[in-house]
């Protein structure tokens, strides 16, 4: 059948504009692709180095800042000795040239008071091992504690501080026992021996079941009950004790005025982390954060108050509205829960920095288990593989002061994945988390390559 000229031009014409139409956007893919690499060129500032004490690469941060009076230090996974380096010279930086005198860990609120008022008896090491938790042991972080100890004997000394609820170490179970013992002996002791029992007794249950402590197994469950009956009322008693005896106690902390409160919120946090053994996982990272965030305005507040502070801990503690955060659990995608950094951003909004840390490539180990596993460069299209075409090994890119999207900067105003360990798994998956950066973050670090941290005896 013959197609008429008009018409056969028609159909021509349709199939050229079709297929105008179906370039167009690979065209201007690539175009974009270009635009946004060459604005990461332009706005990403390189990390020359993840230890020199030289910051004149650094200097960008002074005029962001300079009005702050919380900068936060995240990371998306805890093993990496890279992301200790980093912020143990960010952290020298802002105490040496922007004034900021306090180091808040993602570690027991009470066991770094506990520390700091006895580091003269304390060697570096020591001090790392009672306050923070075994993830951060290591060379790299030893690192900080030598300057903190060095500082201290100066004018201008970097305070140590927590804000955690969880059990730490051992030594602020000594440090409370030796406490009460000075009022009274048996008590101290008694205090002692139950505290670590009660831990010692609560870990059995938790390592006894696989799954735990988000097992919904009955025989889990009522095991674990069982630690809480018995030894939440003796908790209880030693607060009691505590709450009658405030006024002799500080009278043995002269330069501690806080010492009771300091008792007395820590027993509490042991007890409500004895009671998370029974919360399913998002009802465990919703209370404790609720309790770090008390916490960490109790000791800006009361501890610290007018000092400028710096925190440290895991990106899911520290981004600004991480209910809005999609993470990837058993293959389904669910809401983040709302985080300390949520909670202290609505109160602190421009005051505070937030900076996430991420990697692109390299190895650690797991976070319980300690078996080595490799980290396979970043998806294209990931944030870390985005921020990598700024061509740097070690990237940070402001987010704060881009108020306006356009092509080459609109990856920060959109869902984009990135890498985490997430709530349950304990190594670092790629493309597990999905959020909108300029929602979560004011900075973002991107380190290139990454191995585990560096053990100490």
């Amino acid at each position: 059948m013959k197609m008429g000229l008009n018409k056969l031009v028609g159909v021509m014409l349709s199939i050229i504009v079709a297929c105008s139409i179906l370039q167009v956007p690979a065209n201007a893919s690539a175009a974009a692709e270009r635009g946004q690499k060459e604005w990461l060129r332009q706005n990403a500032h390189e990390l020359k180095s993840l230890e020199s004490e030289d910051f004149s690469d650094l200097a960008f941060l002074k005029p962001l800042l300079k009005n702050k009076t919380v900068v936060s230090l995240g990371e998306n996974f805890h093993n990496v000795a890279e992301y200790s380096s980093i912020k143990t010279r960010l952290i020298k930086f802002l105490h040496e040239e922007m004034d900021f005198d306090v180091i808040a860990f993602e570690s027991g609120m009470g066991d770094a008071v506990a520390v700091f008022e006895t580091q003269d008896s304390l060697s570096a090491e020591e001090m790392m091992g009672a306050s923070i938790f075994p993830i951060w042991h290591s060379k790299e972080t030893l690192e900080l504690f030598d300057y903190i100890k060095e500082q201290g004997k100066g004018d201008d000394p970097l305070y140590l501080a927590g804000y955690d609820n969880q059990f730490t170490s051992a030594y602020l179970t000594q440090f409370i026992g030796e406490g009460i013992a000075k009022l009274n002996f048996d008590k101290g002791k008694a205090f002692f021996q139950m505290e670590l029992q009660a831990i010692t007794d609560w870990y059995d249950v938790l390592n006894k079941y696989p799954g735990a402590p988000f097992s919904k197994d009955p025989a889990y469950l009522k095991e674990m009950q069982a630690v809480i009956d018995k030894y939440v009322p003796q908790y209880e008693e030693v607060i009691k004790y505590v709450e009658r005896n405030r006024n002799e106690l500080k009278a043995y902390y002269p330069d501690q005025p806080h010492i009771d409160d300091v008792f007395l919120k820590s027993l509490s946090d042991h007890v409500a982390f004895l009671e998370s053994g029974l919360e399913d996982v998002k009802d465990v990272y919703s209370s404790r954060d609720i309790l770090m965030t008390e916490n960490l305005e109790w000791v800006m507040k009361t501890l610290y108050p007018g000092k400028k502070v710096i925190l440290w801990a895991h990106n899911d503690h520290l981004a600004k509205n991480t209910s809005k955060m999609l993470v990837k659990e058993e293959g389904k995608w669910i809401n983040s829960f709302t985080s300390m950094g949520e909670l202290m951003h609505r109160k602190l909004k421009d005051k505070m920095y937030v900076i996430g840390l991420y990697m692109n490539r390299g190895s650690s180990a797991t976070i319980t288990s300690n078996k080595p596993f490799t980290i396979q460069p970043a998806i294209k299209g990931s944030l870390e593989h985005l921020v990598m075409q700024s061509g740097y090994a070690n990237s940070f890119i402001d987010l704060s002061t881009q108020q306006v999207m356009n092509q080459q900067n609109s990856w920060m105003f959109r869902q984009i994945y990135a890498s985490e360990d997430g709530m349950t798994t304990e190594q670092v998956l790629p493309n597990v988390m999905r959020f909108i950066p300029k929602e979560q973050y004011d900075g973002i670090i991107v380190i290139d390559k990454v191995k585990a941290p560096t053990p100490v005896k």
